[in-house]
């Protein structure tokens, strides 16, 4: 909060500009109708010593009849500026505190584990950052206005009221505190029911990107129907649950205005009499109450304060409940860079658990310098594991992985991360140009070294043809290209980055035959001189393997190049014969 500190002075002074001008207007109302009084009695110039030292203090000329409408104006006018800056420089910087807290949280799920990131949907994540951090936008606002500003009225108002009458202030300050219970009462009601309207909000912005990324599928299913009547059940339960919060804040006001309304009646019944025994006149009265009336707001303001605020922390424990979560793919702070002289992996007895259940077990191979080494085998075998764990993506459970004798547990994951290049079944683009979706693991390659990238992967052709070249917009998730462009500018992205590692996960898996030879072919020059290590669904891709692993249920069962395979008539065999290759060994 140091660096907020300036913006709060100045905000705070002008709080007490508000207050004291708003604590002017119930002494400029009295003063005028003593005045009348006076004048409807013939004693218009001398009412008092006693009220006349009252208001020496506004150093009125001989006509106070100008004088005090000038004064009102000029105190309006100088509440009225106080109050536009206040009101703008709270808000300014309660968008400035949630700003920054919204940058934060995407800076921590950005730098997160794999694992937390994919354990929600994306929707969870976006809900937190947009709509938890509007709960907690209003209740910095309120807790700025009513905790400061309207306490600093408050507080000047009692001191008017006390001024004109401390035997009807008294009866006022003993009404309001009865308020207290039932609205402390309602305050943790409401945070409990801004939780689950925040759990659900989350639900229903998750289903919302669900059901948009999907919608192809919903369509080609003619699902539209079942899609809508989802989406309005949800909208329902969201409609039910701020009906519930609004109802939390609704029973505040009226509890205010009741124990105002018995304040009130208590305060003109005792002034009528203090008025006939001569102990009041009767502008003190008016001022009075004036400044009873006055004070209502900012009562009121701070009654309902504690419902925002009580939903405000709920919205912030959500936040700070990502924001706490710690990492657990960590490096040492001193750990060295990786120094990869040949690109030799090995992998030693690794075990790898994830959800509570076992992905790998024992798990030994070796990927020499240059070599390529396929990993085949049913869904579900750990194949894509395997890929995972070198990057650190995930961390093992027991075992070790090395590269070049190096542990990658004991290395910086900047550096680890650095010599490798990754191209994914789902090729993921940015919305953005060619170029910078070519250029993102190199930001600082030059134009003639993306177009040498792009000639490389065989996406220079298709690229040159569309309007705007490697300038041209690829859309969100790069929607207004093919799936084999999409996935020959993420080859080019690789060979670009021109790393010593090369993790192919079932590159071409998602393309069609021509696309796929193609995509193939670009795979093929990206792997030259590199170690590769290759998750491979349609076998024919990887026949030419250095090495090709077969793994079942977490296990490496088979190993040897296809022929070897073949001959063996395991899993292999049958996988390669229900792709009808067995033919072609």
């Amino acid at each position: 909060m140091l660096i907020y500190r300036g913006r709060l002075g100045v905000v705070f002074l002008l709080m007490v500009v508000v207050a004291t001008a708003g604590g002017l207007y119930p002494a400029l109302i009295s003063h005028v109708f003593d005045l009348l009084a006076g004048t409807s009695t013939g004693i218009s110039t001398e009412i008092s010593n006693s009220q006349h030292n009252r208001f020496a203090f506004l150093s009125l000329p001989d006509d106070p009849f100008i004088a005090i409408p000038a004064l009102i104006i000029l105190v309006a006018s100088i509440k009225a500026a106080a109050m536009y800056f206040q009101v703008l420089g709270v808000n300014s910087l309660a968008l400035r505190i949630t700003t920054d807290i919204q940058k934060a949280m995407s800076a921590h799920l950005i730098g997160a584990d794999l694992a937390v990131v994919s354990a929600e949907p994306a929707g969870a994540f976006i809900s937190r950052i947009m709509n938890d951090l509007n709960l907690v936008r209003e209740a910095l606002v309120r807790l700025a206005n009513n905790l400061v500003r309207d306490i600093l009225t408050i507080l000047v108002m009692v001191t008017v009221m006390v001024w004109f009458s401390w035997l009807l202030s008294l009866l006022v300050l003993a009404v309001y505190p009865l308020a207290m219970r039932p609205i402390i009462g309602i305050g943790r009601r409401q945070r409990a029911a801004s939780g689950a309207l925040q759990e659900h909000l989350e639900e229903v912005t998750s289903l919302l990107a669900e059901t948009l990324q999907g919608i192809r599928m919903v369509k080609a299913y003619q699902r539209e129907g079942a899609e809508k009547a989802r989406s309005a059940s949800a909208f329902d339960i969201l409609y039910d649950k701020l009906v519930h919060l609004l109802a939390g804040r609704a029973r505040i006001d009226p509890i205010l205005e009741v124990l105002g309304g018995f304040a009130i009646a208590g305060v003109i019944g005792v002034a009528a009499w203090q008025v006939q025994i001569g102990a009041m006149q009767v502008g003190d009265v008016v001022g009075f109450i004036t400044a009873l009336l006055m004070l209502v707001q900012p009562v009121r303001a701070i009654g309902t304060l504690n419902a925002v605020t009580q939903e405000g922390m709920a919205a912030a424990a959500r936040i700070f409940q990502l924001l706490d979560r710690k990492n657990t793919i960590t490096e040492q702070p001193s750990a060295p860079a990786l120094a990869v002289t040949k690109g030799h992996i090995r992998f030693e007895g690794v075990g790898f658990s994830y959800g509570g259940g076992a992905v790998l077990e024992d798990i030994s191979f070796e990927v020499g310098a240059g070599q390529t080494v396929a990993l085949v085998g049913p869904s579900g075998s750990g194949k894509s594991s395997i890929i995972n764990l070198l990057p650190r993506f995930y961390d093992i459970g027991s075992g070790r992985i090395s590269i070049d004798g190096q542990n990658i547990a004991e290395v910086s994951l900047n550096s680890l991360r650095r010599q490798m290049a990754l191209v994914s079944q789902e090729a993921i683009l940015f919305d953005d140009t060619i170029a910078a979706n070519i250029r993102f693991g190199r930001p600082d390659a030059t134009d003639s070294a993306i177009k040498g990238a792009a000639i490389a992967a065989a996406a220079d052709g298709f690229i040159q043809q569309l309007e705007g070249g490697y300038q041209a917009q690829v859309g969100a998730t790069g929607n207004r290209l093919s799936g084999g462009q999409r996935q020959r500018i993420s080859i080019a992205r690789a060979m670009l980055k021109d790393a010593p590692i090369l993790l192919l996960d079932e590159a071409t898996s998602a393309l069609d035959a021509q696309s796929e030879k193609q995509v193939q072919q670009a795979i093929e020059r990206l792997s030259e001189g590199r170690t590769s290590l290759v998750v491979a669904h349609r076998l024919a891709t990887i026949r030419h393997a250095d090495m090709i692993l077969v793994l079942e249920a977490g296990k490496i069962v088979e190993r040897g190049q296809h022929a070897q395979l073949l001959a063996k008539k395991g899993l292999y065999a049958e996988l390669c014969a229900l792709q009808s290759l067995a033919s072609g060994g």
